[in-house]
């Protein structure tokens, strides 16, 4: 196992591959590990790096709390600790909040980067969601961990042949610190960089399940004010794309990074414009 320390915490990840350097960002709950099949398909040509957030996975729990820049931090000490000076980046959920805090924070290393089922803020968000969040932490209090669990896995993953990633996730979720757990909701809740992101310049790929929490248009949205991004579609899929519709994004994640790629290595003016709209 790979470690590294930064702020006083011990963080684990995962480094397989060669190629030009990708890191991975995961969602609340999940781990390095839940991007195996995108490891998988991405690790023949680049470099591709997966960490475990603070408070997640093999990673170091917490007892305090922080924001979503110190998340961003922590991977920025990751590349740096790696000698990485130049790298994309994969957020999703969680971790593609992160990802907007990193192309604020690190503009001269992060080239381009991939945003899924995520936006750039919560702060504000609808009653709705505050709801949900606000529920998760009495189902925690009342029932705990293993509870909550089983409760978002049927929602992330209700059809009959989905049985062994509602048991991954289950299972995920109850080895999981509680504390931690509560620290990364909180910091979600106060996460917002809406009024920065017209200053994001990286080519810049969301993607959304066509059943994700929070609807496509409302990425339409955010993706109008940002003055190099496109979105793609992924249909018959909910919030865990990276598991429930894996074959679909990996092909567009391999194509958006080979794209950056050639634009490196051709013309820096030149954008990442093909839009590959997967419906079936």
């Amino acid at each position: 196992m790979a470690y590294f320390y930064h702020n006083n915490l011990r963080m684990h990840y995962l480094d397989q591959g060669q190629g030009s350097p990708v890191l991975l960002l995961h969602g609340l709950g999940s781990c390095a590990q839940d991007w195996s099949q995108q490891i998988e398909a991405l690790s023949g040509h680049h470099r591709v790096i997966a960490l475990d957030l603070r408070g997640h996975g093999e990673s170091e729990t917490v007892s305090r709390p922080y924001q979503m820049k110190h998340l961003a931090s922590d991977a920025m000490a990751l590349m740096k600790s790696l000698e990485l000076s130049a790298y994309q980046v994969v957020g999703f959920s969680l971790g593609g909040m992160v990802a907007f805090e990193l192309a604020l924070q690190a503009k001269t290393t992060l080239q381009a980067m991939v945003i899924i089922n995520s936006g750039p803020q919560v702060a504000g968000m609808s009653r709705s969601l505050r709801w949900q969040l606000g529920l998760r932490l009495l189902v925690i209090k009342m029932l705990g961990m293993r509870r909550l669990g089983h409760l978002i896995g049927k929602k992330l993953f209700p059809l009959e042949g989905q049985q062994a990633l509602r048991s991954r996730f289950e299972a995920r979720m109850t080895a999981m610190d509680a504390t931690s757990y509560k620290l990364a909701l909180q910091a979600i809740a106060a996460f917002s960089v809406q009024q920065h992101i017209h200053l994001i310049q990286q080519p810049t790929l969301v993607i959304s399940a066509d059943q994700d929490y929070t609807p496509v248009s409302m990425k339409a949205d955010y993706v109008q004010n940002m003055p190099n991004a496109v979105l793609e579609v992924i249909a018959d899929s909910r919030h865990a794309t990276p598991m429930d519709q894996p074959d679909k994004l990996n092909f567009i994640l391999s194509q958006f990074l080979l794209a950056h790629e050639q634009v490196k290595k051709s013309h820096p003016s030149d954008k990442f414009s093909h839009h590959t709209s997967l419906q079936q």
